[in-house]
């Protein structure tokens, strides 16, 4: 393995992860060069996606940083990168890694060494991960230099430019028609996806009234909600995620006998992300990104899991 590497970190995480990667990526960029994909998608066009990602990978990168979940390695591109991680870990050991689980349940990649640690972010947060980070690339040779205040002031700007436009796309009726889309599109995949559980045996119910999902797995019901109350803005405005144990008072609906226990509450925020992209952000730390089909996705693995360890009586 060479000493000079072209970048002291690659970032490698699926794409449900990439505000954190980002947020990871900002608060060492300043002073070590990284490589986090959406920050490169120009130095890489026209270029052989596999071999590209092979090597920032298994050659380019002095530490590789995985922002794991069982999903990392199953997608196209995160398979790539697994594949050229696991070849330069065969022939160099797993010095250059940096492994941070990003699940309620910690969990690494069953080949992973026992004896090797993984950084917490229960323990840690994200400055003090990105600290790790850091320190592991000086104790790997590399070194960490202060940015120059033409480049502090460059990063201000982009900053500032994002949070404008942010500000933007929420008072917008182009932001506001994006996210009842989105919305929509998030209702479409949450029935889509209760019939593929449902086709697995496991009895599912999704039904919809005025702007509430509603998907039941007994005894567990999980309500979603979206109500933008201006045409032009969403400020403010939340995508709700509640489960309950038993029904509670909705229009249309008469509760459950016993009164409904609240058993997990969860809001997405629909945003602008970077410049060119938007998302479901979660309001929780740490952040993480959806499309509307992982979005719902997510939830009903959500669903599966409580109602797995929630009494019926």
């Amino acid at each position: 393995m060479k000493n000079e590497f072209d970048y002291d970190v690659a970032f490698s995480f699926t794409a449900q992860d990439e505000a954190l990667a980002t947020q990871l990526n900002d608060l060492v960029s300043d002073r070590l060069k990284t490589f986090i994909y959406s920050e490169q998608q120009k130095a890489l066009a026209g270029t052989d996606g596999q071999t590209a990602f092979s090597d920032v990978y298994g050659k380019m990168a002095r530490i590789v940083v995985i922002l794991y979940r069982k999903e990392w390695g199953q997608t196209r591109w995160t398979g790539v990168e697994m594949n050229a991680i696991r070849t330069r870990a065969f022939e160099h050991g797993f010095d250059f890694t940096v492994f941070i689980p990003v699940e309620p349940s910690p969990s690494t990649p069953a080949w992973l060494p026992p004896t090797r640690l993984y950084v917490g972010l229960e323990r840690w947060g994200v400055e003090g991960a990105a600290a790790v980070i850091e320190q592991r690339v000086i104790d790997a040779g590399g070194v960490s230099q202060p940015e120059s205040v033409a480049e502090r002031a460059a990063r201000l700007k982009r900053a500032t430019d994002l949070k404008n436009a942010q500000h933007q796309f929420e008072r917008s009726q182009e932001g506001t028609a994006l996210a009842n889309g989105a919305y929509e599109e998030f209702s479409d995949k949450l029935s889509a996806g209760t019939k593929t559980v449902q086709a697995s045996g496991v009895k599912l119910e999704y039904k919809t009234s005025q702007h509430f999902r509603i998907v039941t797995c007994y005894p567990v019901n999980l309500i979603c909600s979206w109500y933008p109350h201006y045409t032009n803005s969403i400020e403010n405005i939340d995508l709700h995620a509640t489960f309950y144990k038993g029904f509670p008072a909705l229009p249309g609906f008469y509760p459950s006998f016993n009164k409904a226990v609240q058993l997990r509450a969860m809001k997405f925020k629909y945003a602008l992300v970077r410049m060119d992209q938007r998302a479901y952000v979660s309001k929780s730390a740490p952040v993480k990104e959806f499309t509307p089909e992982k979005l719902a996705e997510h939830l009903l693995s959500q669903l599966m899991d409580i109602v797995e360890r929630t009494p019926r009586d």
